[in-house]
C-alpha cells in the first residue's frame, strides 16, 4: 500500500489588488480577485520506505505542495490519499507560541501531533536530549536563534513515530553538527520502512538521499523519475535560464548552399555518428561513450586543401566552452571527399568524459593561420550527457587514492 497518493492535484489561491478588495467582495458579493493556480495536475506516489525528493525554483509551488500533504492546506482540486500518520517540519517554527518556553511547545507540539499527555511525558526527555537545548529549554522560544528552533521542531516532529515524514528546506539553517543527526535521523526512518518526502535545494543531498524525485516549475510537474535523471534535467534547465548567450541551433546547412557558394569555402553539414540513444529528438550519450561528428565542408577550386581547417568546441548550454581544438593544433590535414572539391573529418572523441548537462557544438572553418574564418555553425549538434554516479561539475577526471606517505 503506498505512504502517499496525489492524483491531479491542485491549489489555488485568490490575489487582490488591494487589502481591501477582500472585504469589498464579501460585502457586495462581487468577485474583486483573480485566481492564482500554484499547482496544477499534480499526480505521484510515494511508497513505504522510499525517499521522494521535490526540486524546482523559487515560486515553483513546492511549498503549496508540503502543505497539502502536511494536511494545514486542502486541494482545490484532485485527491490525496495519506496511509499513516504524518509529521512535517515546514517553515520555521510553525506551529510554536513565541512567548512559551521550549518546554511548554514541546507539549503543544506533541498535542497537535495527536499524543496523549502520558506519550508525551515519555518522550521529553528524549526530545530535549536530541535537540541539544537543556540550558534553553525552559527560555522563551522568541529568544532562540533560527538554529535553535530547527532543533526543537525537528526533534518534535520526529519523536512521535511518524509513518511519513515531510522535511522542508527549513533544516538546512541548523549548524553542520545537528544537519549530521538530522540526515541519520531520517535515514533510520528509511530503514525502518517510513515514507520520506524531502524538499531542498541542495541538489547534492537529492541526488544522494532519494531514490526519486519530482521537479515543479510554476506548478506543473516537468519531470519526475529516478532522482539522478530528474536532477539532471532541472540542472539543464537551470544552466538554460542562467545562459550568457546561446545562438540559435542550424537546423539545415543545405538550404544555405546557395547563399554560401561564393564563398571561398562553407560548411555543409555536421552529424553526429551512431548514436546510442536518441530521446526527444536529442543524442543522449552516457560519460564514457566514444563520441563522433562528421563535418563535411565545400572549397573553391581556386583554394588548396591544405589551406583549410575545422576547429570544433564543445560548448555547455550555458555558454560555458568546455573543450575546443582544431585540425591546426593537431597538425591533421583534411580528407577529400565524393564530390568534387568536398572536403571533410570526422572528430572522435574515445572516452568522452562528460559529466551530466546539455551541450552542442561549435564549427569553424578556418585558414592554417587559425585567424581568417571562412564559415561557421555557432550552435549544432545538440547533445545530452548522462553519468551514472553522482560526481559533480563538469568533467570526470581519472584519479586514484592512496596512503599519506
Amino acid at each position: 500500500m503506498s505512504a502517499l497518493i496525489a492524483t491531479d492535484l491542485a491549489k489555488a489561491y485568490r490575489r487582490y489588488e488591494k487589502p481591501i478588495d477582500s472585504l469589498k467582495e464579501l460585502i457586495f458579493r462581487r468577485q474583486y480577485h483573480e485566481q492564482f493556480w500554484a499547482l496544477k495536475g499534480v499526480s505521484f506516489r510515494c511508497e513505504p520506505g522510499e525517499v521522494l525528493g521535490v526540486v524546482g525554483d523559487n515560486g515553483a509551488g513546492k511549498s503549496s505542495l508540503l502543505k497539502l500533504l502536511a494536511g494545514t492546506m486542502q486541494p482545490t482540486q484532485g485527491e490525496l490519499t495519506v496511509n499513516g500518520r504524518v509529521s512535517a517540519i515546514l517553515e520555521l517554527g510553525s506551529g510554536f507560541h513565541p512567548d512559551f518556553s521550549g518546554l511548554g511547545n514541546i507539549h503543544l507540539g506533541c498535542a497537535m501531533l495527536g499524543l496523549s499527555a502520558e506519550q508525551i511525558a515519555a518522550k521529553v526527555d528524549d526530545i530535549i536530549d536530541f535537540s541539544e537545548l537543556a540550558d534553553f529549554i525552559n527560555q522563551p522560544v522568541k529568544t532562540y536563534s533560527s538554529g535553535m528552533f530547527v532543533r526543537l521542531a525537528f526533534s518534535v516532529v520526529t519523536s512521535v513515530d511518524p509513518d511519513i515524514l515531510i522535511v522542508d528546506e527549513a533544516l538546512s539553517v541548523g549548524d553542520q553538527h545537528f544537519q549530521k543527526k538530522s540526515m541519520d535521523r531520517m535515514m533510520e526512518f528509511k530503514t525502518q520502512g517510513k515514507a520520506l518526502v524531502f524538499c531542498s535545494h541542495s541538489l547534492y543531498h537529492v541526488k544522494e538521499l532519494c531514490k526519486r524525485a519530482i521537479w515543479l516549475d510554476k506548478g506543473v510537474i516537468q519531470a519526475q523519475g529516478e532522482s539522478g535523471e530528474v536532477i539532471d534535467q532541472y540542472n539543464d534547465h537551470v544552466r538554460m535560464q542562467n545562459r550568457l548567450s546561446v545562438a540559435s541551433p542550424v537546423k539545415s546547412v543545405d538550404k544555405e548552399k546557395a547563399d554560401k557558394s561564393q564563398l571561398t569555402a562553407y560548411l555543409t553539414s555536421a552529424t553526429l555518428l551512431r548514436p546510442k540513444r536518441v530521446e526527444d529528438d536529442c543524442v543522449v550519450y552516457q560519460t564514457g561513450d566514444t563520441f563522433q561528428v562528421k563535418v563535411m565542408a565545400q572549397k573553391q577550386n581556386s583554394l588548396a586543401i591544405e589551406d583549410v581547417h575545422i576547429g570544433i568546441i564543445i560548448k555547455r548550454n550555458d555558454g560555458v566552452q568546455c573543450f575546443g581544438v582544431s585540425t591546426v593544433l593537431d597538425g591533421v590535414a583534411l580528407f577529400s571527399g565524393d564530390e568534387q572539391n568536398e572536403l571533410g573529418v570526422v572528430y572522435e572523441i574515445p572516452d568522452l568524459n562528460l559529466l551530466s548537462g546539455h551541450y552542442s557544438l561549435e564549427i569553424w572553418l578556418i585558414d592554417t593561420t587559425s585567424a581568417h574564418v571562412y564559415d561557421s555553425m555557432l550552435s549544432c549538434c545538440d547533445f545530452k550527457v548522462r553519468q551514472s554516479g553522482t560526481e559533480v561539475g563538469l568533467t570526470y577526471l581519472q584519479h586514484q587514492w592512496s596512503a599519506p606517505a
